[in-house]
């Protein structure tokens, strides 16, 4: 038995100030298409996994995740895997002790030691639940150290995490595999798989170019127009997204600069901006 029934869902596709943004008038901002409302990055994985149970995990845990989750009728969280420790990325992490009272179950969290180290830091609350002053309703968490291109197989799929650089920080993007029992990729992925999530990215090093070839579906940042030190501009999303040549991209962690419908316009084939809500697989009309 393999996985099977799989959806990804985009959570969240905006940058860190979300859009709307609060004060802001822009034509984005006031826009009437649900498309422009984009809450901070996030998604969801959601499989039946080859013993036929349901499973649910998760990229990054923003701080609109219970919104998501809501909107998305989620109930449980196999796992958590984070990508870096900013705050657009993790100050959600409190949400997840519904799934633990649902599930009676623990949660790993999947991280590199820097971002472990920093998870401990700001949720102390969580972390060090001794030291509350009330034994407190908080999550139940496990760390599960990640290194760059060492696999973690979790219910019949593999997520390789893959070295991204978020200006001078080193961050991660996961790629996710489904796997038979031996840990082999399938020769028939599931859709949308292969896919990976690249999130918060300005330049791609050398060693990573390789591990995200032969996608189905890349997911790429993508900010505004202008220049920024820590993510990439339109030009420099497409211009990744050709030389990687999945069979779709989508974009995410954009601005307020420009609307959904502007970015379409703009975008070669086989490319758009991904939108809250946005679900591949599982029979979805996911194809550009």
């Amino acid at each position: 038995m393999t996985v099977r029934d799989v959806e990804f869902i985009f959570l969240g596709t905006g940058t860190s100030s979300g859009v709307p943004v609060i004060g802001c008038t822009c034509p984005t901002c006031t826009s009437t298409d649900p498309r422009d409302r984009r809450l901070r990055c996030g998604a969801a994985i959601r499989v039946t996994d080859p013993d036929g149970l349901p499973r649910t995990i998760f990229i990054d845990i923003p701080p609109d995740h219970r919104e998501q989750s809501l909107r998305h009728g989620l109930d449980r969280c196999d796992g958590l895997f984070i990508t870096h420790a900013h705050v657009d990325h993790v100050y959600g992490l409190d949400e997840v002790r519904r799934y633990n009272a649902l599930m009676r179950a623990p949660i790993g969290v999947h991280a590199e030691p820097e971002v472990t180290e920093a998870l401990h830091r700001i949720f102390q609350h969580i972390y060090a639940r001794q030291n509350n002053r009330n034994d407190s309703f908080v999550a139940d968490l496990f760390d599960v150290v990640l290194e760059p291109l060492q696999p973690v197989f979790l219910h019949g799929l593999r997520f390789t995490p893959v070295r991204l650089l978020h200006g001078r920080l080193p961050i991660l993007g996961f790629r996710i595999d489904a796997v038979d029992s031996a840990g082999v990729p399938l020769e028939e992925q599931p859709d949308p798989l292969p896919l990976a999530w690249c999130t918060d990215v300005s330049s791609v090093p050398p060693e990573s170019w390789e591990p995200l070839g032969g996608l189905k579906t890349l997911v790429l940042d993508m900010l505004r127009d202008r220049a920024h030190p820590t993510h990439m501009t339109f030009d420099e999303a497409i211009s990744v997204a050709e030389t990687l040549d999945p069979t779709r991209t989508f974009f995410i962690h954009m601005s307020h600069d420009s609307t959904h419908q502007q970015l379409l316009q703009r975008m070669p084939p086989g490319m758009a901006p991904a939108w809250d809500g946005l679900i591949l697989g599982l029979g979805t009309n996911s194809h550009l």
